[in-house]
């Protein structure tokens, strides 16, 4: 199943705003990329990786932690379980003088920046602290943990990609693969990241939707357990508000029309046509690059289709 972030409130935006915006003041302005290892010391955040090998490291984590705002209570074998079927990849730990990260020392270098940007979003969040440190002794109803993970991945990419700086820069620049090449390598994030926040920061008023999942032609690229063709569907607002009606697998299938059968690099491009809620025909570009682990697929609104009438002499 396609993973779609719930829609964070205006209200939410604009104080994760200003909480990004205080952060990066304190830390003076810097120049991208972000050092998180100098935004964790302003937020006093340890950091530690952890192995699922780790009894007595799970064991310390099971019985100070809390999951989804519950705590776990159970055997460092517990705690493996947990960690297992949730495919959890960072916890943050908040106790009064004693708050640390734990990031799984599998997940690959590259990929750890943005779990930790998440985690330090968690304790830059005085309402995610309340929750996460309150002697609350029933569990988070599953929608509020979904608000929560969005709000601090929301809140991790606008910290990644330095408030609203990125937005300025990328609307300096055309909305293309080289401009994602670009912006990526400026700001220090991964492909998926950047591709992501290209689609939904640079112009949330343009219509603008990003795929990031399967290979037609290669199992083993973008392959997960829910086995979805497509994993996740950043959208930008103006898309969501004006094409709701369409779908993931709805763009999907357009991608197995063009798509090469090269496993790295780029894939192919296309133009389609899309019809919004209002019934009006809309010209999109797309375009898809294989990582060699995601395929990544940006599409974006170009022009009303121009219909052409004919008249008889």
């Amino acid at each position: 199943m396609t993973m779609l972030e719930p829609e964070i409130g205006e209200f939410e935006s604009k104080d994760i705003r200003e909480h990004v915006n205080r952060l990066l003041r304190d830390l003076g302005w810097p120049e991208p990329p972000i050092k998180l290892e100098e935004a964790r010391a302003i937020q006093k955040l340890d950091l530690t990786y952890y192995s699922k090998t780790d009894l007595n490291l799970l064991d310390e984590i099971a019985h100070k932690t809390k999951l989804a705002g519950a705590t776990i209570l159970g055997t460092a074998r517990k705690m493996t379980e947990v960690v297992e079927k949730a495919g959890l990849r960072g916890l943050l730990l908040l106790k009064e003088n004693d708050k640390k990260i734990f990031i799984d020392d599998e997940v690959v270098q590259l990929k750890r920046r943005f779990l930790i940007a998440h985690e330090i979003s968690h304790d830059l969040l005085p309402w995610h602290r309340s929750l996460l440190m309150g002697d609350n002794e029933h569990t988070l109803n599953p929608g509020c943990h979904q608000m929560m993970e969005a709000e601090a991945n929301y809140t991790a990419r606008k910290l990644i990609f330095h408030g609203d700086l990125f937005q300025r820069e990328a609307l300096d620049c055309k909305f293309s693969w080289n401009s994602i090449k670009a912006l990526k390598h400026r700001y220090g994030n991964t492909y998926t990241t950047t591709l992501w926040h290209m689609v939904c920061e640079r112009d949330p008023d343009h219509p603008a939707f990003g795929l990031i999942g399967k290979h037609p032609y290669h199992s083993d690229i973008g392959s997960r357990k829910s086995n979805s063709n497509v994993a996740y569907f950043p959208r930008s607002k103006a898309f969501r508000e004006r094409f709701s009606h369409v779908s993931s697998e709805d763009l999907f299938n357009v991608i197995s029309t063009y798509a090469s059968r090269n496993k790295k690099g780029p894939i192919g491009e296309t133009e389609l046509i899309l019809t919004d809620l209002n019934g009006e025909s809309c010209v999109f570009y797309m375009y898809s690059f294989s990582n060699g682990y995601d395929l990544l697929t940006f599409g974006y609104f170009l022009e009303l289709h121009k219909s052409l009438v004919g008249f008889e002499g």
